[in-house]
């Protein structure tokens, strides 16, 4: 992960129950560009957008008509965010292993070490020199799968694809003041 300076892709996220029944399914876009910026962007069944930028993560949601604005904090330090655009404090928080399947696929496997976490445990798969799924548990053994298809890896990513503009009318909660 250290090698990677952006990362552009689709997504798609299922989330399941502990009991491992589809509680719901998202799917869009992803793009990263280090060493701060990451954005979400939804596109089915809602269009939403989660934006990393400034240290600072805003959740938009177009059905709400809401931005909710919080600071990346120490509280985020153990997040998916976080690992994807610098993971140098990871084994602060978790205990890291690998696995590999074959020749061109290898996972990170990272499990909590404290209970403070967000996730209890994440599996970041990479195939073929690409990233192709992230899988994280939490605490009540809900889990979030998400998958990537059509990567680019380390592209020119201009600064205004990651910016984002809360629309007119949107009720803001920003918690960074």
């Amino acid at each position: 992960l250290n090698e990677i300076t952006s990362l552009q892709a689709n997504f798609k996220q299922k989330i399941f129950s502990p009991e491992n029944d589809l509680i719901d399914y998202s799917e869009g876009s992803f793009l990263l560009k280090k060493p701060g910026k990451i954005m979400w962007k939804f596109t089915a069944p809602s269009k939403n957008k989660i934006v990393v930028h400034d240290q600072k993560i805003t959740t938009y949601d177009a059905e709400l008509n809401q931005a909710v604005i919080v600071p990346f904090s120490d509280r985020h330090q153990s997040s998916l965010a976080n690992i994807l655009l610098k993971n140098d404090s990871l084994m602060n928080f978790y205990q890291i292993s690998s696995e590999s399947t074959n020749d061109n696929v290898y996972s990170v496997v990272l499990v909590q070490k404290g209970d403070n976490n967000l996730f209890t445990k994440i599996k970041i798969t990479i195939n073929e020199a690409l990233l192709s799924e992230i899988k994280l548990w939490d605490s009540s053994g809900q889990s979030i799968g998400i998958s990537f298809e059509d990567a680019i890896l380390n592209s020119t990513i201009p600064d205004s694809y990651l910016e984002f503009s809360i629309p007119k009318g949107v009720d803001v909660f920003d918690q960074t003041q």
